[in-house]
């Protein structure tokens, strides 16, 4: 069985209240100054969310600040693809199903590739690293 955006999720409605459940599980708070004191105003293109910041005045929305910031693609295209990033698939097959171009398919998976692997965790204080050599092959190595 091959899956298709249209199997995965049945709306851009529900995709959009996913994201506002795991984004503010613990409440909004504001993407730029981190304060708790925002105001709900409004829905932007009738899906997201609109807030503004009580403290510094700044109005975003719910995809501001995630890797869906600034995207002219559906939260369906871009949920899909990291559920079937999971499983292997090619940029090519992935743009092949969606009907989508190649160089735009590449850029939505670098880009979560490189929000996905982006640690969280910082190091502080003094950090010690120990030098590791892994070889890579027996080659040259006789009676192996």
């Amino acid at each position: 069985m091959v899956l298709t955006i249209d199997c995965f999720m049945p709306s851009e409605w529900e995709c959009a209240e996913a994201l506002r459940r795991v984004r503010w599980a613990s409440g909004v708070q504001c993407v730029y100054c981190g304060s708790g004191s925002v105001v709900g105003r409004g829905w932007r293109k009738g899906l997201y969310r609109r807030y503004c910041c009580k403290d510094c005045r700044v109005w975003f929305n719910d995809r501001t600040g995630t890797v869906f910031a600034n995207s002219k693609l559906s939260l369906r295209v871009w949920f899909f693809t990291a559920f079937m990033l999971q499983s292997k698939v090619s940029v090519r097959e992935l743009a092949k199903d969606l009907r989508l171009p190649y160089n735009t398919m590449y850029r939505v998976v670098e880009r979560l590739n490189l929000y996905l692997t982006a640690s969280t965790i910082k190091l502080k204080g003094v950090v010690e690293l120990d030098e590791v050599y892994v070889a890579a092959g027996l080659k040259g190595e006789k009676g192996l």
